[in-house]
């Protein structure tokens, strides 16, 4: 019911949301979640943080509710000063007093609830309104005859019917409320109004008994909104789950799993593209090979773990050089690693190469069964300006020759080719 709301309240990115799945575990918060919508508790009160939730929640959707029935409410209010007129026209002008005197005394915190978002003090302020709206109806009983200040006895009836069906108040606070101007009702009258024993029995018991009828209303109002609350958050989390687990199966069946970087899928992709566009704009491309020297003998010396370690660091600095947007990195297979360079001839291949090649001697990464007694990387290069025939396995078969070229003639080497060769 309230999907559309909750995926507003989220998409705002609040710094409350944030925290809050920051500290909670999905899969645990959706336990809660369904453990609270299996409950029967009596009590409107979610555990935790998920309780401060749902008020942010419950005041971005029924804020526009508020600020609107607040205008109404003292648009009613002002309105039945002309009843005043009608009733007793003698002293309408001093219950016209009271009236814009609590109008004056509500201008700002009309303002105030017009305009901010701290839902605590929205609140707070709302049942101040209301009150003090429900003490000056009982000080309007003051001025006319006590038998006919009962007349206004039912305005009342009207603040808490207000209060506990159109206000947009949460339950408690409206609750709250009510009972408090019944009570004030009764001290006011007990101890100054002095109306007929039996005038306060009944009314009393007529403004206690629509307390009643309307906290039972309230109450299972906000019961079904929490309800609805709850699952509409269960959706929110089912459907971000979802598209959390397409981001990772997208970015897992592009890229290795160990280094993180492009997968050959994913390079053949974006080669294709980046050809189409060097056909266009007649630019040159350039393609790396990169090959770590003797890594079989560093697996069987340092063991796997030491290897898998040694491809990252690899790729890590290759992926250093990638520097232009159209630039992609991928592991090849095993030990090879492709580059795919964006409108870079053959010097500048050959540069970009010769980095990459100094930045793994430089690691400094051991590796006694290897005649540099470090780690060390060959590279082979091939760059062209391609045109409609050319193809990416054709690009790649030319520096995969150079990468041969290289460790055939002493490995620890850049050898690069150009669309002449």
């Amino acid at each position: 019911m309230f999907n559309k709301e909750i995926d507003k309240l989220f998409d705002k990115d609040l710094r409350l949301y944030i925290e809050f799945f920051d500290r909670h575990d999905i899969s645990s918060l959706r336990n809660v979640i369904d453990k609270e919508i299996r409950s029967r508790r009596l009590l409107l009160c979610f555990p935790d943080r998920l309780e401060e939730l749902y008020q942010e929640y419950y005041f971005f959707k029924t804020i526009n509710r508020i600020r609107i029935m607040l205008i109404f409410g003292i648009i009613v209010y002002l309105s039945f000063g002309f009843a005043d007129y009608v009733l007793f026209p003698q002293m309408y002008q001093e219950l016209w007093g009271i009236r814009l005197f609590v109008l004056a005394i509500l201008l700002p915190t009309l303002f105030y609830i017009l305009f901010s978002k701290n839902y605590r003090m929205v609140y707070w302020i709302y049942c101040f309104v209301a009150l003090v709206a429900g003490i000056s109806i009982v000080g309007m009983m003051f001025i006319p005859p006590p038998t006919e200040a009962q007349i206004y006895y039912a305005g009342l009836f009207l603040v808490i019917f207000f209060l506990y069906t159109l206000s947009g108040l949460p339950f408690i606070f409206s609750a709250i409320d009510s009972w408090t101007i019944a009570f004030v009702y009764f001290l006011i009258d007990l101890f100054f109004l002095h109306s007929p024993e039996k005038y306060l029995a009944a009314n009393m018991f007529f403004v206690s008994s629509a307390n009643i009828l309307g906290m039972i209303g309230g109450y299972i109002l906000e019961y079904y909104i929490r309800k609805d609350f709850l699952l509409s958050l269960k959706v929110h989390l089912d459907k971000k789950e979802v598209e959390s687990l397409n981001r990772k199966l997208r970015y897992m069946s592009n890229h290795d799993e160990l280094t993180g970087l492009a997968n050959r899928r994913r390079l053949k992709e974006v080669f294709r593209q980046e050809l189409k566009r060097a056909v266009r704009e007649r630019i040159p491309v350039a393609v790396l090979m990169i090959d770590i020297d003797y890594f079989k003998a560093y697996n069987d010396s340092y063991g796997h773990l030491k290897g898998d370690f040694a491809l990252k660091e690899v790729g890590r600095i290759i992926g250093r050089h990638a520097r232009r947007p159209a630039d992609i990195v991928s592991r090849w297979g095993g030990e090879e690693f492709v580059v795919v360079l964006s409108n870079t001839d053959e010097k500048q291949a050959y540069q970009v190469a010769s980095a990459i090649r100094r930045d793994v001697l430089d690691k400094n990464i051991e590796h006694t069964s290897s005649p540099f007694k470090k780690l060390t990387v060959s590279i082979g290069g091939f760059s062209d300006i391609p045109d409609n025939v050319r193809t990416i396995d054709e690009f790649l078969s030319r520096a995969d020759k150079a990468l041969y070229r290289a460790k055939e003639t002493g490995r620890n080497r850049v050898v690069v080719y150009n669309g002449k060769l």
